[in-house]
């Protein structure tokens, strides 16, 4: 009975001392000092690079990044629980994420994609996206008014 006490105890103290690592799945973000597309960016994070989560709020993580120490804030979508991992001519050498995985995540939305996109949609004007994606805020205050006057929630 004692053994068996010990072997829960300590399934417990570890469980509780276990922290998730997750690893950047896109070409690059931020840590932030709050959970918000506004503030203010800590530290550059890598595609691969590794964080330990510590805590999630409306899909923000609490991380500390394993290369640096730093803590901050990253949104859920710039992060993978697959590890990813780097050798030295920059290729994945992991089976966890597939190198189409990999390519997609480096592309995005390219002009090939909206090309194919837009085929039979002439009923559709995007001329408002093409005048949005043209746009660049000169600062954190110009986006956050965009964002207030446009009632985006961030």
């Amino acid at each position: 009975m004692y053994f068996l006490k010990i072997v829960i105890a300590f399934l417990i103290l570890s469980s509780l001392s276990y922290a998730e690592l997750l690893s950047v799945q896109v070409k690059h973000t931020f840590l932030r000092d709050k959970p918000s597309f506004l503030g203010k960016p800590i530290l550059k994070l890598d595609y691969a690079n590794q964080v330990e989560n510590t805590k999630l709020q409306n899909g923000w993580h609490l991380v500390k990044s394993l290369k640096s120490g730093t803590v901050g804030w990253v949104h859920d979508s710039a992060l993978s629980d697959k590890a990813i991992v780097l050798n030295s001519s920059q290729k994945v050498s992991t089976t966890s994420v597939s190198q189409s995985e990999v390519l997609m995540a480096g592309k995005g939305f390219n002009k090939q994609v909206e090309s194919e996109y837009t085929k039979g949609k002439d009923n559709l004007n995007f001329s408002a996206v093409n005048k949005l994606e043209s746009m660049k805020p000169q600062s954190i205050n110009e986006l956050s008014r965009f964002a207030k006057n446009g009632k985006l929630s961030i």
